[in-house]
């Protein structure tokens, strides 16, 4: 065992590198090892306090620099300490845990052609985790030990070939800057580029740079550095686009194939096989909007309680799952016909206790068996009306809705006569464990079609966390001043686009003194009478609104919506609110005041009356006047947080085979292609991604020790058409 210079370069936070310290000095190293800190001029003056005194109580070597030198000057200073001692960079604002040390020398001394070595991270771009190429919090429920001891038992001794280190926490071999030289001073300045550079000088010297797979290291990120951080960044950005003009076509091309993504996903599988909470796998379609955002709200609401799983389909025949719904990170692509067993071990490893059906567009028959085939109940939740005859709306031609089937029209086509389809949808509905309506209105129209349901009628989470809401408030309206109308959201003719600009040009026409915004946007573009602002993100719609400073927010839907968080939006704002008496809204806004709930079916010049109403009244209210909500519920008595997860069936994960690297290798070689890259791969590529796969298993490596080395790279080369030494070892 080589002796180790840790060398810990400082300039900035002082609680991190309190934290940083101190886990070093407590970690379990066994590795033969030297703690050098270097404090780089840092204006802090409690910083070098700190460290004369953490110097005196513990057995390290510290150097002060006299001016600040920059990160590159500093380790080079560091490196040149020891001539003979290999090195680790640590940035000031990680934290270490376990014998970290110790399994990266080990990665490190397992191939004479390695030179550096970086662990994972959850701030690390190509080495971060759970999500690849971006800043993370450690996963929900973990401590950082916790999370390397995963890492540890989930990838042991695995490491993979990366374009370059990243420099946070760098290990490398004497041998290595011996034949290398230090980081490059005159180019890179105080910092940032100089790791990237070294690591590319070393590759066009037949030296490595490899992730160490089994080590995990939190890093906080953007502390340990001076101000001009970006300036830096820039800089580096050029100049290392000048000495190495292939480096950033290699990070994208390494990006591209994400070959990091089977470590990651082994340790979220490990991570769900161990957990003490409930796993809950949702089923949905591919689509987005209001569903993913209930889907992700749910986890968000009860990850202190069950972890998420989504699956959704691709394409007819094959299906994504995500490890984690709120990240589409940790994606693992299944084929029904060819790995849907797969799919079921995996479930199975994991522990899955319970399924929840968001939607049925897109969910083959083989989906409905999976409850069966792992023996644990689902629930049903709809959304919309799609398991009636297909239509979500309910609606006819023109976009207005209609309790006859047969007027209705079919946006997805049933592949079946209505009779067949409702009988295998009524199935569908029966075996379900729990079907969850937020509306009382679609709850009706289910039993109407199918007599007999059970339906527990449940708001979604945003009620119990968002309620109370605040209380009603009448708006300041001046005199001789318009009553701003404000609609919200994504427009279809369903949710009133049509309606909202034939009222918007009633209004002006008749010169009434009616001014109509939309925040949002309409399925085409509307007339300029009509103010439109734009799409909008939920986080920041009550700023946004506020600036608008609208009376009244309007709701012209001509369909009966399920629950509706525009109307939650809406909501948070206080405003006065007149909506359809249609869906959910008389429900949701019972006894609420300054609200109108009126019927759907109005021409443009009946709204337009009805507006005016809403003027004269509000016009009469005393400014600012509050009304409180007494009517609403509370949060403790929701659904979600006081009965969802009962009743939850115990897992039986630990009866199923386990399932390690050579199981994922083995199933990503034969299944469609997943990550970032999925259905854009050539078949050269293909190819060269199932060797990949090939070689991280027993077989796979007993087979690399037999094929020549430069055998296997002519191979990599003809399928990559790269340089042998651009090739993933």
């Amino acid at each position: 065992m080589n002796t180790v210079d840790i060398i810990v370069p400082v300039y900035q936070g002082l609680e991190e590198l309190r934290t940083c310290l101190l886990s070093v000095i407590n970690s379990s190293i066994h590795v033969p090892h030297e703690i050098i800190i270097i404090e780089d001029g840092s204006p802090n003056p409690a910083i070098p306090e700190f460290l004369k005194k953490f110097s005196t109580e513990h057995d390290v070597t510290l150097l002060h620099n006299d001016i600040n030198l920059g990160f590159v000057a500093t380790v080079n200073r560091g490196m040149a300490l020891n001539p003979e001692h290999d090195v680790l960079l640590l940035n000031s604002d990680t934290e270490v845990a376990n014998d970290w040390l110790d399994r990266l020398q080990a990665c490190a001394y397992s191939d004479p052609e390695i030179a550096t070595v970086t662990p994972f991270s959850n701030n690390a771009t190509i080495c971060s985790y759970p999500v690849f190429c971006q800043s993370n919090e450690l996963p929900h429920g973990y401590t950082l030990a916790e999370l390397d001891t995963l890492f540890s038992q989930s990838n042991p001794g695995s490491a993979l070939e990366i374009p370059t280190a990243v420099g946070f926490c760098m290990y490398i071999k004497r041998d290595a800057l011996h034949d290398v030289g230090l980081f490059d001073v005159e180019n890179f300045g105080r910092g940032y580029g100089e790791e990237n550079d070294f690591c590319r000088r070393a590759v066009k010297k037949g030296w490595n740079n490899v992730l160490c797979c089994d080590t995990f290291v939190f890093h906080e990120g953007g502390v340990s550095f001076s101000t001009d951080s970006l300036k830096l960044m820039a800089n580096a950005e050029q100049v290392i686009h000048r000495l190495h003009p292939d480096y950033h076509q290699l990070v994208q091309e390494h990006v591209a194939l994400d070959p990091e993504r089977i470590y990651r996903l082994n340790v979220a599988i490990q991570t769900l096989h161990q957990a003490d909470r409930p796993v809950i796998l949702a089923i949905s379609h591919r689509l987005s909007g209001g569903i993913k955002k209930h889907i992700d709200e749910l986890a968000g609401y009860l990850q202190e309680q069950a972890h998420f799983l989504l699956l959704k389909p691709v394409d007819d025949d094959n299906l994504v799952l995500q490890l984690d719904s709120l990240h589409e990170s940790l994606p693992i692509t299944f084929s029904l016909a060819e790995s849907l067993d797969d799919l079921i071990q995996l479930l199975k490893y994991i522990g899955v206790q319970r399924l929840h059906f968001h939607h049925a567009l897109g969910i083959a028959e083989e989906i409905w068996q999976i409850p069966e085939l792992l023996d644990v109940p689902y629930d049903i939740t709809l959304h919309d009306h799609f398991f009636i005859n297909g239509n979500p709306a309910q609606c006819d031609e023109k976009g207005r809705f209609t309790r006859n089937l047969e007027q209705q029209s079919r946006p997805f086509p049933i592949p079946m006569p209505l009779d067949q389809w409702q009988e295998v949808q009524r199935l569908h509905l029966e075996g379900a464990d729990r079907i969850i309506c937020p509306s009382l209105f679609t709850a009706e129209l289910y039993k109407e079609q199918f007599p007999g349901l059970e339906i527990i009628h449940a708001y979604h989470p945003d009620w119990e966390i968002e309620a109370p809401y605040p209380a009603s408030l009448a708006p300041s309206l001046s005199h001789g001043e318009k009553l701003k109308v404000l609609v919200l959201g994504a427009l279809s003719p369903e949710k009133g686009a049509d309606v909202l600009e034939q009222t918007a040009l009633s209004a002006q026409q008749k010169q009434l003194p009616l001014e109509f915004h939309l925040l949002g946007y309409a399925y085409r573009p509307l007339n300029k009478v009509i103010i439109e602002h734009g799409s909008y993100d939920h986080s920041n719609v009550v700023e946004l609104i506020e600036q608008i400073s609208p009376h009244l927010v309007w709701f012209p839907a001509m369909i009966p919506e399920t629950f509706s968080y525009t109307l939650s939006e809406a909501l948070r704002t206080g405003l006065p609110i007149l909506a359809p008496d249609i869906g959910a809204f008389p429900n949701r806004l019972a006894s609420r005041p300054l609200t109108w709930v009126e019927g759907w079916d109005r021409t443009a010049d009946e709204w337009c009356k009805s507006l005016m109403a809403k003027f004269e009244q509000l016009a009469r209210e005393d400014q600012n006047s509050s009304y409180e909500w007494a009517g609403q519920e509370k949060p403790q008595n929701g659904f979600y947080k006081a009965t969802y997860l009962t009743d939850t069936p115990k897992s039986n994960r630990e009866e199923v085979e386990s399932i390690d690297l050579d199981w994922l290798a083995n199933l990503f070689a034969r299944s469609p292609s997943t990550g970032a890259s999925a259905g854009s791969a050539t078949k050269k590529e293909k190819v060269l991604r199932a060797i990949l796969s090939l070689r991280r298993t027993a077989i796979g490596k007993l087979v690399s020790r037999v094929v020549p080395i430069q055998t296997q790279r002519n191979i990599k080369r003809r399928l990559s058409h790269k340089p042998v030494h651009e090739i993933e070892k």
